[in-house]
């Protein structure tokens, strides 16, 4: 932690000692435009001085045309620290005087002037001035004086006017800095050090302990950090409350969570009791639905098997007597060749009679009791699927024969499947029956009822069943399998047909039901089932 706090002062240092160097930098550069400018104004003053003191000697030598006094002003002149070069030159050119550095000077440049002229390069200035000669109350021109003051001087007087002070600032930032690291490290480095040492005393585990926590360095300072320690205080005296709040709040919810558990466990028996006993209501429903259907197919099928049976009846009694008759007059010796041939005649026709009846019965029973076991048994054999529901059909024939409904089966005669036969069976009647109470009025209703099939993809097949009953309400369909929904409450309506069509087709059968039905035009049922496609075996029902 030492070495944080270390590390804040330090950073704190670099903040300072960048913001101060900054500050030097600016201000030397400042210095050193302002210095520069100093300096060549002085320059400026020194070169003329030089001039002017030198210029009348040099008029009245050019004049004279004294060579020797020229070069001792030019000399002059040159001792002058500012100027690095002279050049004099007279204008019929009898002097030509060049002396020191005149690396600036060119032929081109050194050219008669009427006024003094300066050029500032970056190495030099270049100063070139008229010698005028009075005589005889007139001014004409007689030579030219050229100077040059090279700029280096002045840089290195700037360089070590700057260096000294940028030595001397130096020192004072060195020490600055070692004062400022001094009182950071005193006032800020180790109050901090001793404050975070506090904290770490603190266990995050138990917070209750930190009352009893001071920090004797921190206490009664009147300064930022002070102020600091005394929030801290105030803080963490707050969040002992809190802490101890939360404490009573959690114990409190434990216990209310383990009520609730109580009693979510209790209503989840409650629930689990009330679905057991629910789905054994269900059962018991469809079960009562089953022995139902098979009641009415029973009674159906009874009042079918009465008419053929009955025909024999009376075409056995018929017989019966004509035998007797024939009897007696063969007894009287009253028996004729007409008779007898008529007698035979009878006996052929009854017997006929007889064996057409007895065989429709026959035919009825065997389809009524293979679509009675089917209906309860959950086996699975194969069927071939017009045949079969050929046979339903002929054991619904009760419910829809006196009614004005006819009932078509297209199915393709060669499709053949595996599946449950008890399931389709019941699917076939409570679709047919729905049909007649429903879509054509308890059968008061003319109509068509029409099986079809079509194909699903690979190995499915569509069963369709179509009515152009009355159709239904949007509402009903929306709610068609949902059990216990029926629109004929009132007149003894379960609800339960087409939730057993609907759980049947999806769970037995292994298929998929669709239905559509425009308000009175009909409905129709697609249903998706598995397939075999093969040729008609010994299987078949």
């Amino acid at each position: 932690m030492f070495q944080v706090n270390a590390f804040l002062a330090r950073r704190l240092l670099a903040a300072i000692t960048l913001g101060v160097a900054c500050a030097i930098l600016v201000t030397v550069l400042m210095q050193s435009w302002t210095l520069t400018r100093t300096m060549e104004g002085l320059r400026d003053q020194n070169v003329d001085a030089s001039l002017s003191n030198m210029l009348p000697l040099i008029n009245e030598s050019i004049w004279a045309f004294d060579n020797a006094n020229v070069e001792r002003a030019a000399q002059a002149l040159l001792r002058d620290p500012y100027i690095s070069g002279v050049a004099i030159r007279s204008v019929e050119g009898e002097i030509d005087l060049q002396l020191g550095d005149l690396s600036e000077h060119s032929p081109a440049w050194l050219v008669p002037t009427d006024a003094r002229t300066e050029r500032l390069t970056e190495t030099a200035l270049i100063i070139a001035t008229p010698v005028v000669h009075e005589f005889n109350d007139s001014l004409s021109t007689i030579g030219w004086i050229y100077l040059r003051s090279d700029n280096e001087l002045i840089r290195n007087q700037v360089g070590l006017v700057l260096g000294g002070a940028l030595i001397s600032a130096i020192v004072a930032i060195i020490a600055l800095l070692m004062a400022l690291y001094w009182v950071v490290q005193r006032l800020v480095a180790r109050p901090i050090r001793h404050f975070s040492e506090f904290v770490q005393r603190i266990s995050p585990q138990d917070i209750t302990q930190w009352s009893q926590q001071r920090e004797p360095l921190l206490e009664g300072r009147n300064d930022e950090i002070g102020q600091l320690y005394e929030v801290f205080n105030r803080q963490h005296d707050s969040l002992i409350e809190r802490d101890r709040a939360l404490r009573r709040h959690q114990d409190n919810l434990e216990k209310m969570v383990a009520e609730r558990t109580e009693q979510l466990q209790q209503s989840n028996r409650s629930l689990t009791d009330s679905l057991d006993k629910l789905k054994i209501a269900q059962e018991e429903l469809l079960q009562s639905e089953k022995l139902a259907s098979l009641g009415n197919l029973v009674s159906g099928v009874a009042h079918e098997v009465n008419t053929p049976l009955g025909i024999s009846i009376t075409a056995a009694s018929h017989l019966t007597s004509e035998a007797r008759l024939a009897q007696r007059a063969l007894q009287g010796n009253e028996l004729k060749k007409s008779d007898l041939e008529r007698f035979f005649n009878e006996c052929l026709e009854t017997g006929d009679l007889l064996s057409a009846n007895l065989d429709r019965a026959a035919h009825l029973i065997r389809s009524f009791k293979q679509v009675a076991v089917d209906q309860t048994s959950e086996e699975q054999r194969r069927i071939n699927l017009r045949a079969y529901i050929d046979e339903v059909l002929a054991s619904l024939r009760p419910k829809y024969k006196t009614a004005p409904v006819k009932v078509i089966n297209d199915i393709d005669p060669d499709i053949t499947t595996r599946l449950s036969p008890g399931a389709l069976a019941q699917v076939v009647t409570n679709l047919v029956i729905n049909s007649l109470l429903h879509g054509f009025d308890d059968g008061q209703r003319a109509g068509q009822i029409r099986f079809s099939s079509a194909p699903a993809g690979s190995n499915r097949l569509a069963l369709v069943y179509e009515d152009d009953g009355r159709g239904m309400s949007e509402e009903t369909l929306k709610h068609i399998f949902d059990p216990f929904y029926t629109t004929r409450r009132s007149s003894g309506g379960s609800g339960l047909g087409m939730n057993i069509v609907f759980n049947l087709v999806t769970g037995k059968l292994d298929g998929r039901i669709q239905i559509h039905s425009p308000p009175h035009d009909g409905c129709r049922f697609r249903i998706t089932l598995p397939l075999e496609q093969t040729a008609p075996s010994v299987e078949d029902a």
